[in-house]
């Protein structure tokens, strides 16, 4: 048995917990929220493809999380792909062995302890440890409070999957090493939220970041009237609020996560709390669960159209989280 000499914490978010347990085994020690801010967490992607199930579905975080970390840390990290499953495999035994505990990315339908077919691509977990004698790997996961022990059949499955919302081909995985000195954390921190308004309101295209955001708010309204069949009119509803609230966001679209990082970090930056960012995304994640709540309401009805007060909080939210982030992009020097 090979096992990478760290504590999983059991958290809420994929990225900020799997990125959280690799520095630990290095001996340093964020919270999840930090760990999540300092990722410039916050994202919004927004697919739309008869070819996906749901039709419509969206996201609320960053692809680039752990690696912006390290960046704004100063912590070498290499992310590294292999096409080949049995060298990919080998590679992050070798990892193992030099006591870097990588990151891999994984699609959560093909792991059994989450119980659930839905696909749902680009899931980082950590591997902690092997039993080659057994064929089995150990995973560190969001919201698991003990290691889970996978086939080691079953985890080069689950990093095979391409699905959405992150398909990511070549099997990738993440090695995280921490220098003796890392850079000072009110130094990273203003990088981080630098790093956040600059890359949510970068991207124009409509797929990613504000202009996403923006796009899912107009388009909204046509949701019912695309949709393929009623099935999958609810499934788009229903998803949409599972992936505000449950799927290891924290509630809020991770807004609520973020809002947990400004409050920490407004604690250790001078200046930092006068902004009053914090509660500013606190009333956004606010926002978010309302939306949910009204997304949850039309999964549950059969035809009909959006309701207005649904379409004026998503509109609402794409005007709020502009503002919120031009403020950032302006303040924070």
């Amino acid at each position: 048995m090979i096992l990478a000499g760290f504590e999983h914490r059991p958290g809420v978010h994929c990225g900020s917990t799997a990125l959280a347990d690799a520095l630990r085994v290095h001996g340093l020690d964020l919270s999840e929220p930090m760990a999540f801010g300092l990722g410039a967490g916050l994202g919004f992607y927004y697919l739309v493809s008869d070819a996906l199930s749901p039709t419509h579905l969206f996201c609320g975080r960053t692809l680039r999380l752990e690696e912006t970390a390290c960046e704004v840390l100063g912590a070498p990290a290499r992310m590294r792909t292999e096409e080949d499953p049995a060298r990919a495999w080998d590679a992050v035994r070798e990892a193992l062995h030099r006591g870097v505990a990588p990151i891999v990315s994984t699609d959560i339908a093909e792991l059994p302890y989450w119980q659930t077919r839905t696909p749902f691509g680009g899931h980082r977990v950590v591997v902690a440890g092997y039993d080659d004698a057994r064929g089995v790997a150990l995973l560190a996961d969001v919201m698991r409070p003990e290691l889970e022990e996978v086939s080691l059949e079953v985890l080069a499955r689950a990093r095979t999957s391409i699905a959405p919302p992150f398909p990511l081909p070549g099997h990738p995985w993440l090695e995280v090493d921490v220098p003796p000195a890392l850079r000072p954390v009110e130094d990273a921190v203003r990088d981080a939220l630098r790093r956040q308004a600059r890359d949510f309101l970068l991207d124009v295209d409509g797929i990613a970041g504000i202009s996403a955001l923006e796009r899912f708010a107009a388009e909204l309204p046509e949701w019912p009237s695309r949709a393929a069949d009623e099935a999958d009119r609810s499934w788009c509803f229903r998803y949409a609020y599972q992936v505000i609230e449950k799927r290891g966001t924290g509630g809020g679209n991770f807004r609520g996560l973020y809002a947990r990082f400004l409050e920490e970090a407004e604690g250790r930056v001078p200046g930092l709390a006068r902004l009053g960012l914090s509660g500013r995304m606190r009333a956004l994640a606010t926002a978010w669960t309302r939306l949910s709540a009204e997304l949850k309401a039309i999964s549950e009805l059969r035809g009909g159209g959006v309701p207005p007060a649904a379409r004026a909080l998503a509109r609402a939210l794409a005007r709020d989280e502009r503002r919120y982030h031009e403020d950032v992009a302006a303040l924070v020097r």
